[in-house]
């Protein structure tokens, strides 16, 4: 889907490919935004934080007022993958018909000089090319004065996207924007310098589908607690929907920064790759803010239900964080820390639903989602493209095997929790309802066969506890002997 703001390109002599009028000026071209879809700046960034979060952090705060020494070390820790980066089709499109035409394109950019010869190392463009050096900020009106001193004002055409390449376009023979919002594409024709735009691919609804809500089914699991206290009614389930909700956003934020840290390794999966971060349909600033957003969101509405369930989310936000950190790479710990946070939903909504859990519940919840999860990286593993480990994972092939034997063996576990438990003694098993689950059960002396329940259930499950038939028989004889 194009950007709405795109529209048709000027007339034959202002066309920058056309051949006549400025067409022997070179082409200059920003990289952030106007060639590539993404920032190298972020990109450098949290490239870093997934390689060395603290240095990264270190490198950050100390190099807040020095932008240029900040790019330069960010790059120093780690680089992005400028090979995987994507790419506006339209500009690139511009800059190889004006090598078919035999002008020289040249890339000027505020990120570090060497991504930007990367950059043009991968496009097959000679240059040479601008960027900064650690010491000068190549942005602004800094850039458009390197660029005045090497060709001359109104010596070339210059491509950019956002208000700090108004300098550069004040000192070029022709602009060309990439999309521009309406005030700033006014401020470019009060230049008087003739302009052409360019559209900007733009994903319709690349926030929703960053947050990936088809997701959210896995939050139903908090309804599980309630379901086996047999306590489903409305002052019980109200509370439980709302802590499903809050999950579902706070899991969201989540993805969203897991996103961010797995970019590279995204890029190179082939269905991840068309996730709306990694294709560049959303920005990594705008995602990156939606993530705190939900984030706040989802603990206030945890802190309304109870402080308990506030408790637990915050707990699920922050390990899904270390998750997304550390954990992840981890072979086989990966897999116990994703089980954890299906077990950190069963508590959330036994604790919204105010019910006890037994022991015989986690027991099953740990076996079934070890079978998924471990199912879950069996077919990352079958799907690889590479061989060697699976990409942003500590798993090679050489683990498909074990893995296996791991989902057979919690398999079996998980049907290991409906085996038939010892028998109540005679009075106690006539109260036992008929069709019970050994799981939902735990060590309670109650008259109500060991259900784990609250008290405001207990009565509405004696009702529909089914008494035995020895039970019943015994009724008249009771009634006779009173």
């Amino acid at each position: 889907m194009e950007d709405s703001r795109a529209v048709s390109p000027a007339p034959a002599g202002t066309d920058p490919t056309h051949p006549d009028g400025d067409g022997a000026l070179p082409l200059v071209l920003d990289v952030d935004g106007t060639l590539l879809r993404t920032d190298l700046l972020h990109e450098t960034f949290w490239a870093a934080l997934g390689r060395r979060p603290f240095a990264t952090l270190r490198a950050t705060f100390a190099n807040l007022r020095r932008p240029a020494r900040l790019k330069a070390r960010l790059r120093e820790i780690a680089m992005p993958e400028v090979e995987t980066l994507p790419v506006n089709d339209a500009v690139l499109e511009l800059a190889v018909r004006a090598l078919d035409e035999g002008r020289p394109v040249h890339l000027a950019s505020a990120a570090d000089q060497v991504l930007v010869d990367a950059v043009g190392e991968r496009f097959g463009l000679e240059g040479p090319h601008f960027g900064s050096d650690g010491n000068r900020n190549l942005k602004g009106s800094a850039k458009a004065q390197l660029l005045t001193e090497r060709f001359g004002r109104g010596g070339y055409v210059y491509g950019g996207d956002s208000q700090a390449d108004l300098p550069c376009w004040e000192g070029a023979a022709r602009a060309v924007a990439v999309a521009p919002r309406p005030a700033l594409r006014r401020r470019i024709e009060a230049l008087g310098v003739p302009l052409d735009l360019l559209p900007r691919h733009r994903a319709a609804g690349a926030l929703l589908k960053e947050m990936r809500p088809h997701q959210w089914i896995k939050n139903l699991l908090l309804l599980l607690p309630a379901l086996a206290a047999h306590d489903v009614s409305p002052a019980t389930l109200l509370p439980v929907m709302v802590a499903i909700l809050a999950f579902s956003l706070g899991a969201s934020s989540i993805y969203i920064v897991n996103d961010l840290l797995d970019l590279a390794a995204d890029r190179r999966h082939p269905e991840k790759s068309r996730r709306p971060v990694a294709a560049g349909a959303l920005p990594i600033p705008r995602a990156l803010a939606a993530s705190v957003v939900l984030s706040l969101v989802a603990l206030a509405l945890a802190l309304a239900v109870s402080p308990a369930v506030a408790g637990i989310t915050l707990i699920y936000m922050t390990g899904s964080l270390v998750y997304s950190l550390w954990l992840k790479r981890w072979r086989w710990v990966d897999v116990l820390a994703l089980v954890g946070f299906f077990l950190l939903r069963v508590l959330a909504g036994a604790a919204a639903a105010q019910v006890a859990v037994s022991g015989w519940l986690f027991a099953f919840v740990f076996a079934v989602f070890l079978v998924l999860a471990c199912t879950k990286r069996l077919t990352e593993l079958a799907r690889a493209l590479r061989r060697g480990q699976l990409p942003g994972r500590g798993y090679s092939r050489q683990d498909f095997n074990r893995l296996r034997a791991l989902a057979y063996a919690a398999t079996l576990g998980a049907a290991g929790c409906f085996w038939p438990m010892p028998s109540a003694p005679p009075r106690r098993r006539s109260m036992t309802p008929r069709m019970s689950l050994p799981w939902s059960r735990c060590s309670s002396r109650s008259g109500l066969g060991g259900w784990c329940i609250s008290p405001r259930a207990a009565k509405r499950t004696t009702i529909r506890c089914a008494p035995s038939r020895a039970t019943r028989s015994a009724w008249p004889s009771r009634r006779r002997e009173s």
